[in-house]
């Protein structure tokens, strides 16, 4: 019997809307004005470790305060990813916007390596637990970048 599993980058499967709806919120509202820096914008950033690779990996200067908290230092302003635990997802508070342009590009990029580190953390945890009674059959990368495991179980 053979089981298939496809992987979806984080970013195809729900951070497309998600990244697309935060980075636009963060847009509008310094665009015009209604930042409300107390209230924190929903992003779809959950594991640590992964939110910190995917700012470091982009050059942020980042402080991990714990792992519900990270403040990150960019050209454009700062920010901060909090949460109240960690099976929530990261809010993101901005301070000292200077460019939002800029801040957008960022924000996209973020999402996009978070997306990928997310999908190739779950490629190596289900190599790793393959038992020896599975085997993988064959591994495709298809044109959204998702993985198309095809595994054989005996």
């Amino acid at each position: 019997m053979s089981v298939i599993f496809t992987l979806t980058s984080a970013a195809v499967l729900a951070g497309i809307t998600l990244s697309t709806a935060t980075t636009m919120a963060v847009i509008d509202q310094v665009a015009d004005g209604t930042l409300d820096i107390n209230k924190p914008i929903e992003t779809m950033f959950i594991d640590c470790d992964l939110l910190q690779k995917a700012l470091t990996d982009n050059g942020c200067g980042i402080t991990v305060v714990s792992e519900n908290e990270i403040i990150v230092q960019t050209q454009c302003g700062n920010m901060r990813y909090v949460r109240e635990n960690n099976t929530l997802p990261f809010g993101l508070l901005l301070d000292e916007i200077t460019n939002p342009d800029e801040l957008f590009e960022n924000l996209k990029s973020f999402e996009q390596d978070y997306g990928r580190n997310v999908q190739a953390y779950t490629y190596g945890h289900i190599k790793e637990n393959l038992t020896d009674d599975m085997t993988i059959v064959s591994e495709e990368v298809l044109d959204d970048d998702s993985l198309y495991l095809t595994i054989n179980v005996e």
